[in-house]
């Protein structure tokens, strides 16, 4: 008994010793831990004590902190330093950079704390720590991908050509996060000099992914010094893509995947400069989607020329009637009513061939478009023809749907931002897209940027309702409207933690070209407002003759049709 008393009380004076030797000392003053640190049976909770305290108040002790990580050169001494982005400890973090493939720890530590502090004396030894080649599954490349965040951060152009080099760089030499990584990065620098990489990278796949969506940023980012290279690319005289392509061999696997990437890209620059070669493009023989996205790319552009051009497209009776079906998308995305009377004419009667029988395709996608596009003045005339429709019933009691908001908002923009919210997600579309074309800013921004909500709290089915809302804010907004880039800002910011979810990375990717639109615009560069449209006369009578209505709230599938419509 007296053997176990003894041991005991023998602890406890040992226990109140190291106590007393912590405690020495004001507790709330840093250096009395400062000095301590050294003491390996209470440098813990030295450290712990530090850490605990106001950053401000614990930077004296700073010193003894980088003495202690000199002396041992552990990655948790310097992290413990990382938290103060101390001017004092910029030596040992370029120092630490140095790193390979078994020992990365700090290096990466170090480039996070060199790139808060803007170092741009550290831009060379970042650039070498991103430039280290490494073994595609190394775990080491988490260095190299911090030191590439560094460098943005920092924003010294030296890093451009760096930044190309990686993004160009075969997935069979690197890790593909690197190509991604490197690819956004250049969408921060907006550096013209990085157009080169960019294209190539538009068609550069590994790791069963791909880096169009950064690359079309930061194309679209850079914005003008882009279109003339879009331009020769649609024209298929970009040198490098074509080495590539037949490398590759681009038309076995992906026809018309060149100019169909390109169109996309001149989509997005609302270049008005390219509506030639695009009209040109739809007037080759057609390959893949290049068509369909040369199209689509006319309808954002929405220039008078391109108008004529859409329209052209979708009454040529010869031309394939998904080609005709795009033409038909293109037309509302231009918001120009001259439209109307084609599309109400098609959805009439604008039946097409399909194995042998009358299909309802092309009448099924004119009627959605013109749904999109038309205003109160056309109700009465769409509404006699969905009255007497029989084959496509869903699809057009759809349509429907959006022209009753159309009929009881007319020309109120007020009553369009209460239907942005409405459960039937046709209905919060139409309402969307009446904003966009109103040409209303100063009115439809702040209906738009309020009905925004985060991926996360979506249905699936409402994917096309935010779409329509980015669409109306790339068609209202300017530079000028700081409350759009906060707000987009912020939608990406939370977006950015969905990109799991089905379909959540491609609108993430939508909302980020969508602010970088918005930033390339000037007040002399939006669209026209869509005028208002009147309903041709003869389009006022039953298509069909006598028949029973079509339910609007019921979708369906176009019957004799291959493919359901939206």
């Amino acid at each position: 008994m007296r053997t176990r008393t003894t041991a005991a009380f023998l602890a406890t004076l040992a226990t109140l010793a190291l106590g007393g030797l912590a405690c020495q000392g004001d507790p709330n003053d840093p250096m009395t831990w400062a000095k301590q640190l050294k003491d390996l049976r209470v440098q813990k909770e030295a450290l712990d004590h530090l850490a605990n305290m106001d950053v401000e108040k614990a930077r004296p002790a700073v010193p003894a902190i980088i003495e202690l990580y000199q002396d041992a050169k552990r990655p948790e001494f310097l992290e413990t330093l990382a938290r103060y982005a101390d001017p004092r400890t910029k030596p040992i973090m370029i120092e630490a950079l140095e790193y390979n493939d078994d020992d990365f720890d700090r290096a990466t530590i170090a480039a996070g704390v060199l790139g808060e502090m803007k170092a741009t004396d550290a831009v060379d030894p970042l650039i070498k720590a991103v430039e280290k080649p490494l073994p595609i599954k190394s775990r080491a490349n988490s260095t190299r991908i911090a030191a590439m965040r560094a460098l943005v951060k920092i924003g010294d152009k030296r890093a451009v050509p760096t930044l190309m080099k990686i993004l160009t760089t075969s997935a069979d030499e690197q890790d593909f996060l690197l190509n991604q990584r490197a690819a956004l990065g250049l969408a921060e620098f907006r550096d013209p000099q990085a157009i080169p990489a960019l294209i190539k990278g538009l068609f550069m796949t590994g790791r069963g992914t791909g880096v169009f969506q950064e690359c079309r940023l930061a194309l679209v980012r850079i914005g003008a010094p882009s279109i003339d290279p879009m331009i020769a690319l649609l024209q298929e005289k970009n040198a490098d893509v074509a080495a590539m392509a037949a490398q590759l061999k681009f038309e076995e696997v992906t026809p018309g995947v060149v100019p169909h990437k390109a169109a996309i890209l001149l989509g997005d620059l609302r270049a008005k400069k390219a509506v030639p070669a695009l009209i040109w493009r739809i007037h080759q023989k057609a390959r893949g989607d290049e068509h369909r996205s040369a199209l689509i790319g006319l309808g954002y552009i929405a220039t008078p020329a391109a108008v004529d051009g859409i329209l052209a497209d979708l009454k040529d009776a010869k031309a394939d009637p998904a080609e005709r079906a795009s033409a038909a998308d293109a037309l509302y995305l231009s918001g120009d009513r001259r439209a109307v009377p084609t599309l109400l004419e098609i959805a009439k009667s604008g039946y097409v061939k399909s194995d042998g029988e009358m299909a309802s395709d092309l009448r099924a996608s004119a009627a959605i478009a013109l749904a999109r596009i038309a205003g109160k003045e056309t109700y009465d005339a769409f509404k006699s023809l969905v009255d007497n429709e029989k084959a496509a019933q869903g699809v057009f009691g759809m349509a429907l749907d959006r022209m009753q908001v159309a009929k009881e908002c007319d020309q109120d923009l007020a009553c369009y931002g209460k239907v942005l919210n409405d459960p039937v997600w046709t209905r919060a579309e139409k309402a969307a897209f009446a904003i966009a074309f109103s040409g209303n800013a100063k009115q439809g921004l702040p209906l738009l940027l309020g009905a925004m909500k985060p991926i996360t709290t979506m249905a699936q089915e409402r994917y096309p309702v935010h779409q329509a809302i980015l669409f109306g804010l790339a068609r209202l907004g300017t530079r000028d409207c700081k409350d759009c880039i906060d707000r987009l800002d912020k939608q990406i910011a939370q977006d950015e933690k969905a990109v799991r979810l089905p379909g959540a990375r491609d609108l993430l990717g939508e909302t980020r070209v969508t602010e970088a639109i918005i930033q390339n615009q000037g007040a002399g560069d939006m669209a026209a407002p869509a005028p208002g449209d009147a309903a041709p006369p003869e389009a006022a009578a039953p298509a069909h003759g006598k028949g029973k209505a079509a339910k609007a709230a019921k979708a369906g599938k176009a019957k004799g049709g291959k493919k359901k419509h939206k």
